[in-house]
Formats: C-alpha cells, sequence, structure tokens
C-alpha cells in the first residue's frame, strides 16, 4: 500500500486502494469485447445489395405435381434453370450442384434444389423425371415444367432469356418432312427435334424466408455454394 503525505492523503489512499480493481475491470472488459465481436464472414457468391422476395410461381413437377417456392418455406432454396436435350452446359451445372448437394449431407432436410425448365416445347413431366433419374436425384430435387406462358415471367424474373439456336435451327430445315411417312417420317421428326437452346445459367440462393439472397454463375464451385447455403441457415 502506498501512503502520501498530502492534505487529501485519505482520498488518495483510496484511489490508490481502487486501482487493482478499476484494473481488473477494464481487462474484463476488454476480454468480453473481445469474445463477443465476431468478423461478419462474407458471401463468396454475389450478394444482392437490396434483399426482397424471390418471385414465386407454381409449376409441375416430375411427378407431375404442382409445387411452388412457397411451398418450401423455412428451407434454403437452390435455383436454376435447365433443359433436358441440354448437351453441354446443363450437365455440367447440374454435375456441380449435385457435388454441392452431396457436401450437405448433414443438412440436406434444410435444403431444396430446384431445375425449371428453358424448354417448355420438349420438357414434359416424364422427360423431367427421367433426367433426375438419370443422376441419382428423382427423389431429392424438383424439375419444374410448364408451358412457355407459364415460364416466360418466371425467366424474366430471374434474369433468363432462352433462346432457340436459329443456326442449328436452319440447318434441320434440309431434313426430309416430318409428314413423311413410316420409319423416315420418324427420323426426321427426331432430327427436327434436336436444336440447341441459349440460355444463361444463373444459381439463386433464397433464404428461409423467401427473401433472394445470393446468385452464383459460371463457372460454379460446389464448395462455394455450399458455404453460402449454410450461411443463410445459420443466417
Amino acid at each position: 500500500m502506498t501512503r502520501f503525505r498530502t492534505a487529501d492523503g485519505s482520498e488518495r489512499l483510496r484511489l490508490v486502494k481502487l486501482m487493482p480493481f478499476v484494473v481488473f475491470l477494464l481487462a474484463t472488459a476488454a476480454l468480453l469485447t473481445a469474445c463477443g465481436s465476431k468478423p461478419t464472414e462474407a458471401f463468396t457468391g454475389t450478394e444482392f445489395t437490396t434483399v426482397e422476395p424471390a418471385f414465386d410461381f407454381e409449376l409441375q413437377d416430375q411427378f407431375g405435381d404442382l409445387v411452388s417456392l412457397t411451398d418450401h418455406e423455412n428451407k434454403v432454396v437452390v435455383l436454376t434453370f435447365l433443359y433436358t436435350n441440354c448437351p453441354d452446359v446443363c450437365p455440367i451445372i447440374t454435375t456441380q450442384l449435385r457435388e454441392t448437394f452431396l457436401e450437405l449431407a448433414d443438412v440436406r432436410d434444410d435444403v431444396e434444389f430446384v431445375a425449371v425448365s428453358v424448354d417448355p416445347e420438349r420438357d414434359s413431366v416424364s422427360e423431367a423425371r427421367e433426367f433426375l433419374d438419370k443422376w441419382g436425384l428423382v427423389n431429392d430435387w424438383s424439375y419444374l415444367v410448364g408451358a412457355e406462358s407459364q415460364l416466360q415471367p418466371i425467366w424474366k424474373a430471374y434474369f433468363v432469356d432462352p433462346a432457340i439456336n436459329e443456326q442449328d435451327t436452319l440447318q434441320t430445315n434440309n431434313t426430309p418432312s416430318p409428314q413423311a411417312s413410316g420409319a423416315l417420317g420418324s427420323l426426321s421428326q427426331q432430327i427436327t427435334n434436336t436444336y440447341l437452346i441459349i440460355h444463361s445459367s444463373p444459381v439463386f440462393l433464397i433464404d428461409r424466408e423467401g427473401q433472394r439472397r445470393v446468385v452464383f454463375t459460371s463457372p460454379l464451385d460446389p464448395s462455394d455454394i455450399a458455404h453460402d447455403i449454410r450461411m443463410l441457415l445459420d443466417d
């Protein structure tokens, strides 16, 4: 204990006695602040600056059941756009999202993967079911199909603008008429129905409250998508 020979010595003595306690309080406060301050983790995808409700819709899934986004409330929805006859981009995206799906085995019940068709002419309920079955996902994902009039507003809301490859279509015009009889007519119909669709393939993450939060574009990293899904689950 330190003593001062001053007129207000008693006050200074009390102050000196209190100093260790004050130091203890300051150190405790600093420790609590350090423990309580958690750095904000950033999304790896592109985060929307304005959080808005995701555009809702209702379409048929691969079993012919009507499905809407609101059916997946309290889940994180992974939404993308595909077509079953796609020879290149769509299989790549499906492969990458399947890897994401497998990474989320521990939280699978809280996540829903949804694909919306960009090919209303050829994507039927049976085609959607066959497509998912090939990937072993027929009971795990939703592949939604509908008429062009139903799909157009959805494409617009999610910045997807599918178009038939005109050059590819012109090449098929030199084949025999689909009205030709027998095997030749059947072959001609198959050739005529072979065309590519040019479209963007964004992957949207929609949170538990049905709000559009993050978007990914190609090339996709399955682990990055899984990371952002887990962040939304913990949000």
